[in-house]
């Protein structure tokens, strides 16, 4: 049951990067002026390189984070049982939350230094300043993003893994056996 929930665990983490550093690439070049974007890298470059960065984080935080627990907990202390709506809405939000903030962040802040150094020094704004405004800028739409995706593929990478969290089978009868 274990390697289930963490196969569960690292799938979501790695579709979620994905697309959460995918459209965070897109977010950024939409609001790049022409002189922006004729110094970034070219689309392609910026949009492998911002889904691996997330990906690369993802895996990292959901191997040491406990964020299915998390999820578990927060469903459980509303009542709410699986299959349940519910249920589903609440499991959800730990990690479509803790991937929006704690991926987001650091592929952010690398993406500022590689874009600051090359800006000539007496017009590059503070490194902290320039990540933090363009930090908060992603963050909603990549928690957002993040909460839909999650929504969405949870239920078919928990079927695909063949963890029946959602099952409705009382849990002192055994897989294979039918209730009587």
């Amino acid at each position: 049951m274990k390697k289930k929930e963490r196969t569960v665990g690292l799938i979501m983490a790695t579709i979620m990067s994905a697309a959460m550093g995918l459209i965070a690439a897109f977010l950024v070049r939409r609001g790049m002026n022409p002189q922006e974007l004729a110094s970034s890298p070219p689309a392609a470059v910026m949009y492998i390189s911002n889904a691996l960065e997330s990906i690369f984080f993802g895996i990292i935080f959901t191997l040491i984070l406990p964020m299915g627990k998390w999820g578990h907990a927060l469903a459980s202390k509303a009542g709410a049982v699986p299959p349940s709506l519910k249920f589903h809405l609440l499991n959800s939000l730990p990690v479509s939350m803790a991937c929006a903030i704690l991926v987001s962040a650091p592929v952010c802040f690398i993406n500022i230094i590689q874009a600051r150094s090359h800006m000539p020094p007496e017009v590059a704004p503070p490194l902290m300043a320039m990540f933090l405004s363009s930090w908060l800028k992603l963050l909603l739409p990549t928690a957002i993003i993040g909460y839909v995706i999650s929504l969405l593929i949870s239920p078919v990478v928990v079927k695909a893994v063949g963890l029946n969290v959602h099952s409705k089978r009382p849990p002192n009868i055994p897989e294979g056996m039918k209730p009587e």
